[in-house]
């Protein structure tokens, strides 16, 4: 087939669907209606296999112009997909809100809360302050609210939204918290427990130092989250790095370190051990009722 033929060919094939295409290829080829049918037919089956996948839009989009930066008492956005579904757990618990299912997405995470008999969809979010979640978050919300047959849909972000998004979301009733939301949130569930309880943050000595750091998760105020056999890290909701690790053996916490220096983050290696094993293998620091005053005076700083 000629040069000439072969572009009058990608000419037609590009031509609107609507074009009357064997009778364009009779005219512009100077062949039989028969041929031209022929030949039509292979061109639509060619096309429709070498067409390209219609572009999915991303879910963000990224600012010319970021957003103030707002104060962020505790690194949300720091924390890893883990790290951030516990997060928002404990959040909508310590509101009030009963967690009935959540799972781990990219990015953040996805929850089904309740309460006063109402099923809500939770989409949850980190991304940089320099992007943007667009409108897609919000047909996704829709979406899952249907799937999951809850009363409404809510989207948590720790940025912000577009304007469309906005005027989307306003449409379809789905609420929307940015940042700015939910740092106010978070600040509504640390008053909510001093309220509650002003003394909850620290359960009274319950005979063992590992009882003791086991009843802190009960407060809601820390979490601890096990590691290894063993091994814990007690962590401040929201916080990316532990407050402390410690590991017990036998009913026995045998090594405790503290993991924020000077406000800075610290490894394990680096930490100021309070109980630790010494070369012959033999449990030193203080007793376990001193140990757990010095540890309830060392994470009170951080509740101030």
């Amino acid at each position: 087939m000629s040069h000439q033929k072969t572009n009058t060919l990608k000419k037609i094939a590009e031509q609107p669907k609507n074009t009357d295409l064997i009778e364009q290829l009779a005219d512009e080829l100077q062949i039989s209606i028969d041929k031209a049918e022929t030949l039509a037919n292979r061109i639509k089956k060619t096309s429709n296999l070498i067409s390209e996948k219609p572009r999915i839009k991303p879910l963000v989009e990224k600012l010319d112009k970021p957003t103030e930066p707002q104060p962020e008492p505790y690194l949300v956005g720091a924390l890893s997909d883990k790290e951030f579904r516990i997060f928002i757990q404990w959040l909508f618990e310590t509101l009030g809100y009963e967690v009935q299912s959540s799972c781990i997405v990219n990015n953040g995470a996805d929850l089904v809360v309740s309460k006063s008999a109402e099923k809500i969809t939770v989409l949850t979010r980190k991304y940089p302050p320099n992007y943007a979640l667009n409108e897609i978050i919000v047909l996704a919300a829709q979406q899952a609210q249907t799937t999951k047959n809850c009363d409404r849909s809510l989207i948590i972000a720790t940025t912000s939204f577009t304007e469309q998004a906005i005027i989307e979301a306003q449409r379809c009733r789905v609420d929307l918290w940015n940042n700015t939301d939910l740092i106010t949130k978070i600040e509504e569930a640390k008053e909510k427990l001093t309220h509650d309880d002003p003394k909850l943050s620290f359960q009274p000595y319950q005979g063992s130092l590992l009882l003791s750091l086991l009843s802190l998760a009960e407060t809601k105020t820390f979490l601890v989250e096990p590691k290894t056999e063993g091994k814990y890290d007690l962590i401040l909701p929201g916080v990316k790095y532990p407050l402390l690790t410690f590991e017990a053996r036998n009913g026995t916490v045998v090594r405790c370190v503290f993991r924020i220096e000077y406000n800075e983050p610290v490894s394990e290696s680096e930490g100021e051990h309070l109980i630790g094993i010494d070369e012959n293998g033999n449990k030193k620091g203080p007793d376990d009722l001193e140990a757990y005053e010095l540890i309830a005076q060392y994470l009170t700083q951080f509740l101030e």
